[in-house]
């Protein structure tokens, strides 16, 4: 027996909760809905749901059948926009993940996007955690470090960045010139987690005594603001720093490239809505990595 009907169904209880609001959602009896997932339980071996008295709740395996169900959903209700001619104006939303620092990146891309297509609302989730686009979770990521590799994505280059530590003017003003042979009478702020793709942030942490590095922050955007009112030593684009008269770079021998690169899962890269956003992006030539 095809199992699309079955996992239909699986998707729209995992979603709902409830036999009756899922019955009513697809148009079935509530007894149809019971038997679709007794089946597809039985078929795959595995339970997907939990019963209680208050409705059904999914269990690993149905969570996973619900992220499947949400990417063929996608698929279905985006398949008009993939048949449709290029000249029709697009409609709906478009789901972008990446760290909150690195927003100011697509802003003008989203200004001139939206501009062209009015109808387009855009989603942006500002989170570290790296989404499943093969589930249907995010339609583009922008992520930082080294390339991603996996294999069901395209990735596309985007920027690359070089970053130095610097300090402010009051910084300098307050604690004296920071130099490579006495950074450790210095101070310096780094994030509270270390992260593989941000370099000088483990360079922080493997070079510098602990008690030196007096304030961490879970988001680059805090220690920006930290480095920019005199608070201790960070690191920053150093395009940013040859152009701001009140940073100082610090020469320590190193400095460290970071590269921004744009995911599309490679079913979902020439839907209409997502090839004209990439498009837009690969052409910006105005890229704003300050906040980086």
């Amino acid at each position: 027996m095809e199992k699309w009907t079955e996992l239909r169904t699986a998707y729209k209880l995992a979603k709902l909760g409830t036999l009756s609001a899922t019955a009513q959602a697809i148009g079935v009896h509530r007894s149809t809905v019971m038997r679709h997932i007794d089946a597809l339980e039985e078929s795959l071996g595995i339970v997907l749901f939990q019963r209680n008295d208050k409705g059904y709740i999914p269990t690993e395996a149905g969570l996973e059948i619900m992220r499947l169900g949400e990417v063929t959903d996608n698929q279905f209700n985006n398949l008009s926009d993939r048949l449709q001619s290029k000249d029709k104006p697009l409609q709906g939303t478009l789901t972008i993940t990446m760290v909150n620092e690195m927003a100011s990146l697509l802003m003008p891309t989203i200004n001139q996007y939206q501009a062209q297509h009015p109808g387009m609302r855009i989603d942006i989730i500002g989170d570290l955690r790296n989404f499943k686009l093969e589930y249907g979770e995010a339609d583009i990521a922008i992520r930082g470090g080294p390339k991603p590799e996996t294999p069901d994505n395209v990735v596309l280059p985007l920027v690359t960045s070089e970053i130095v530590l610097c300090a402010h003017k009051s910084y300098i003003k307050k604690y004296g010139q920071p130099t490579k042979s006495n950074l450790q009478k210095h101070r310096f702020v780094a994030l509270n987690e270390k992260q593989v793709h941000l370099q000088w942030n483990d360079w922080i942490y493997k070079n510098i005594e602990e008690e030196r590095i007096i304030l961490t922050a879970s988001t680059i955007q805090i220690l920006r603001h930290a480095l920019f009112s005199g608070i201790g030593i960070g690191g920053m684009p150093k395009a940013i720093v040859a152009v701001d008269k009140d940073l100082v770079e610090i020469p320590v021998g190193e400095s460290w490239q970071l590269s921004v690169w744009a995911l599309v899962h490679r079913d979902m890269i020439n839907m209409p809505k997502i090839r004209k956003f990439i498009d837009m992006l690969k052409q910006q030539d105005d890229w704003r990595i300050g906040s980086l």
